[in-house]
């Protein structure tokens, strides 16, 4: 270009490149319905920045210009576009580049300052040309004056910010321009790479990020993002990380994941060596976990005084939180190691329901959870884990928590549930009812009945305390009566994993064998507390169970067997007494009259069911002298003189009637016709 010695120094060329600029907003038609030559002449600008593209007809021609082109095009109906456009042509040439740089940066407020003052006449040609403009600035071949062009951004970055706030069209601008930060400085030959002017410019673009943070809190996720892309150096990335670590403690809830995945992402690795490099990374790490630990995760105080909106936003934001931690140490074992040994550390009294959660998110990766058992088992021991903070850590949290289910919290109880120590078991029963409380999706529920019903099977006849364990974590679901959600009307849709227990009946201790048949009679009642007609499959769980009820109680000669028919009956009379009881606190009588009257039809089981198991515990010659005889079937001095199941079946009746549990028309039955004679014969 300067080859022919008129233009040496292509001054000319700049200051019509300088005049174009300065004068290209002012082209721009404020009317949008101009046409014609004038229209052409005010998208000059807009027509520079977008890619070239030449008509080619000759098919010829264009193989041969195809074979020319140094870089990617497309072909499209003898129509030929190119990847680049005249702007970026302009700025591979060193001598135009800082000024042709710094004109177009320079455009960027003023276009934001014709958005502002925007009447709705502003062109459609003016609101494209920011976004071209920045996709031009990106990905430079090289840049010949960085500092200039750094010191220029960071200016233009600040006065965008300034008016963000009121226009969303600067708002687009401001947050395509720190998007585009990144893709320009790394452009930069000697960005990062140290060195007193580099390490200037540097802190002159993170302190300008630094500023915009402070003054809109919205910005913390692009400046991040910003940040997070660019070459620092480590002295600057610890500067960064100081001020990261800062900004944990008081921003807003919604900024947590974002800040989180940063600290996680680019907290410096520590090693086992001495060194001092390694003692101060790890002495970062420590404090980064230190700062976990104090967020206000799961905890219950710090959402009580939420309205409905807030408490949405929360969970949201936790569920995020979850996602970033569990991924971070998934990748991070120097950072869950901070965490474990911290925890371990920790004295009884001191823990929060964030440690549940972070431990939860530890054992999102499948190589961190023997650890995490370890550390509940420990903490159960010594009293540090109690029942009351997995409750309040889970409870109100399933939404944030629905990642971990599957992976980290059902895992887990089933390890507890398992333990042969009582606190840990404890601990495990406890995270197995908040979780099925808490998570109300029928594959959720299903997941943990069925591993409920799994612990029962694989422990029956030999490890009874995970068996007593699985039942007591049925009975303390079915005792929740507050929730309608919950209860026995959420077990109801899984009676067939239950009745599948009933199989196990002659392994399972006498105890056992009575959690059991509570269980299924519980959940066979409706909630009016009458049987539940439309019941399970094949007729229903109560009608199950009490097949196998009678069909025990008529065996004669084995003992263990119909010890289990009694027991059954007995629960059946007990259950039933406490739905009748239930109802009767609601309605005061009902078409029959009262709701536990004698003429009530669960009442009249109740006594059926009573009548045969004192019937089949006869000896069988005392049955056939009772036929032959006429004599009465409740004598009980004649039936329960020989052999012991008689004596089971009274005792089993005895501590029901001592418990109070059955239903006043029972216990009076009961009484009227048995006691007489019971006092006589054993009395």
């Amino acid at each position: 270009m300067a080859s022919n010695k008129v233009d040496p120094k292509n001054e000319r060329v700049i200051d019509s490149l300088e005049e174009m600029l300065s004068s290209s907003l002012d082209d721009f038609n404020n009317n949008n319905d101009n046409e014609g030559e004038g229209n052409e002449k005010n998208s000059l600008l807009r027509r520079m920045l977008l890619p070239l593209y030449r008509n080619r007809g000759d098919m010829m021609m264009q193989s041969q210009m195809s074979q020319m082109s140094q870089s990617p095009s497309k072909s499209v109906s003898g129509i030929k576009v190119e990847n680049y456009s005249l702007i970026q042509i302009l700025l591979r040439m060193d001598t135009l580049q800082s000024k042709l740089l710094m004109g177009l940066i320079q455009l960027l407020p003023e276009m934001a300052s014709r958005f502002q003052q925007d009447d709705g006449t502003t062109s459609q040609h003016l609101e494209d040309v920011p976004r071209l403009l920045f996709q031009n600035l990106r990905w430079l071949d090289h840049i010949i004056d960085s500092a200039s062009l750094i010191t220029s951004y960071g200016e233009c970055l600040s006065i965008l910010a300034t008016g963000s706030n009121e226009c969303p069209k600067t708002r687009a601008m401001l947050l395509d321009a720190i998007a585009t930060l990144p893709d320009l400085l790394n452009d930069c030959n000697t960005f990062g790479m140290g060195g007193g002017d580099s390490d200037d410019e540097v802190r002159s673009i993170l302190a300008t990020l630094q500023e915009l943070r402070s003054h809109d809190e919205s910005l913390l996720v692009p400046c991040l993002d910003a940040i997070d892309s660019m070459p620092l150096s480590p002295s600057d990335m610890e500067n960064v990380m100081e001020n990261a670590l800062e900004a944990l403690t008081n921003v807003e809830t919604w900024g947590l994941p974002a800040l989180t995945t940063f600290l996680i992402n680019n907290c410096p690795k520590g090693g086992n060596t001495s060194s001092n490099t390694n003692n101060h990374n790890n002495s970062m790490a420590k404090r980064l976990i230190e700062e976990f630990r104090q967020l206000p995760l799961g905890d219950a105080a710090e959402k009580e005084y939420e309205t409905n909106e807030s408490v949405t936003k929360t969970k949201d934001t936790d569920a995020l939180m979850i996602e970033a931690l569990s991924r971070g140490f998934a990748h991070r074992m120097d950072l869950t190691s901070t965490l474990l040994k911290s925890i371990k550390e920790t004295k009884q009294g001191y823990h929060k329901s964030v440690d549940i959660w972070l431990l939860a998110c530890c054992g999102y990766a499948s190589h961190n959870r023997a650890q995490i058992k370890t550390i509940f088992r420990t903490k159960a021991n010594d009293g540090g884990f109690t029942s009351k903070m997995v409750r309040e850590a889970i409870q109100g949290n399933g939404v944030a928590l629905s990642s971990l289910f599957g992976t980290s919290l059902c895992d887990l109880a089933d390890t507890l549930l398992r333990s042969n120590d009582g606190e840990v078991s404890e601990l495990g029963i406890t995270l197995y009812v908040a979780l099925f409380e808490e998570f109300k999706e029928p594959m959720q529920r299903q997941e943990v009945v069925g591993s409920l019903v799994t612990h029962v099977g694989s422990g029956v006849g030999s490890k009874q305390s995970e068996v007593d364990a699985a039942m007591r974590t049925f009975s303390a679901i079915i005792s929740n009566k507050n929730d309608k959600n919950s209860g026995t009307a959420a077990l109801r849709p899984f009676v067939p994993f239950l009745t599948s227990l009933l199989e196990h009946l002659l392994i399972m201790t006498p105890s056992q064998v009575r959690k059991l048949f509570m269980l299924l009679f519980t959940v066979g009642v409706d909630n009016e507390g009458l049987l539940d007609s439309s019941g399970a499959q094949d007729g229903g769980v109560i009608n199950e169970a009490s097949i196998i009820i009678k069909k025990y109680l008529g065996i004669q000669d084995d003992y263990s067997k119909k010890r289990i028919g009694i027991i059954g009956t007995v629960s059946y009379a007990v259950s039933m007494s406490s739905h009748l009881t239930d109802c009767q606190h609601h309605q005061d009588s009902n078409k029959d009259g009262a709701v536990a009257s004698d003429t009530h039809p669960v009442v009249k089981e109740i006594k059926a069911m009573i009548e045969f198991a004192l019937t089949s515990c006869k000896p069988p010659n005392d049955v056939a002298r009772n036929r032959h005889t006429h004599t009465s079937s409740s004598s009980l001095g004649a039936s329960f003189t020989k052999g012991r199941s008689g004596a089971f079946l009274l005792h089993e009746l005895g501590c029901a009637v001592r418990s109070g549990k059955l239903v006043p028309s029972i216990h009076g039955w009961l009484e009227e016709h048995f006691e007489r004679e019971f006092a006589e014969t054993y009395v």
